[in-house]
C-alpha cells in the first residue's frame, strides 16, 4: 500500500509542476480561461496576476510536495487544490461547455467537458490516496535527496514551459500566416 500512495503522491506532484510550468508560458490564455469565472468585468491585468499566481502556486506546491514528502501537511494542500480542480471543471464544464480550459496552457487543447471533470476526478482521487501515512523511513531523505527532488521538479516545470512556450509559438505563426489572430489574443 506504501507504494500506491507514494507514487499518487509523486504523480500529483509531477503532474501540478508540469501544468504550472506551462501556464506560465501562456499567461494570457490561461488568463481568458480565468477570466471565464470572473464575476463583472474585471481590470485587464486582474485575470493575468491572477492567472501568473496559481500557476505559480501549482509550481510550488508541486515542488514542495515532491521534495518534502514527510511534510504530510502538503498532502491537504495538494487534495484542496486537486478539489479546486474538480471544482473548476464542473463549473466550467456547466457554464462554459466547449471552452478551452488551458490546464497545460498551450500544450492542452482540451474543453470543459464530462471527460475533463472525470480527469480532475481521478487527479483528486490520487491526491485523496497520498494523504495515507506512511512508515517515515520511507520518506526520509537527505538534504542532498531532497534538493535532487527539487531540482527534478524544477525541471519537470522549466521543460513544460519550454514544450508549451514552442507550442505557443508555432500556433501564433500559423495564424500569422493564415491572416488570424492568436487564439490567445
Amino acid at each position: 500500500m506504501a507504494a500506491v500512495v507514494l507514487a499518487c503522491k509523486a504523480a500529483v506532484a509531477v503532474l501540478l509542476t508540469a501544468a504550472g510550468g506551462a501556464k506560465l508560458a501562456d499567461l494570457p490564455g490561461f488568463a481568458a480561461s480565468v477570466r471565464l469565472f470572473w464575476a463583472g468585468r474585471p481590470a485587464s491585468s486582474r485575470p493575468l496576476a491572477v492567472a501568473a499566481g496559481l500557476a505559480c502556486g501549482e509550481v510550488a506546491a508541486g515542488a514542495a510536495s515532491l521534495s518534502s514528502p514527510r511534510a504530510g501537511w502538503l498532502n491537504l494542500v495538494v487534495l484542496v487544490i486537486c478539489g479546486g480542480f474538480v471544482a473548476v471543471s464542473a463549473v466550467g464544464y456547466a457554464r462554459h461547455p466547449g471552452r478551452p480550459c488551458r490546464c497545460f496552457g498551450s500544450l492542452s487543447g482540451r474543453n470543459f467537458s464530462a471527460a475533463g471533470i472525470a480527469r480532475a476526478v481521478i487527479i483528486a482521487a490520487c491526491a485523496a490516496v497520498a494523504v495515507a501515512p506512511v512508515r517515515p523511513g520511507l520518506t526520509q531523505l537527505g538534504a542532498a535527496g531532497r534538493l535532487g527532488l527539487l531540482a527534478g521538479a524544477l525541471l519537470v516545470a522549466a521543460a513544460a514551459y519550454s514544450a508549451a512556450a514552442a507550442v505557443g509559438a508555432g500556433q501564433a505563426r500559423d495564424s500569422r500566416r493564415d491572416g488570424r489572430s492568436a487564439w490567445w489574443a
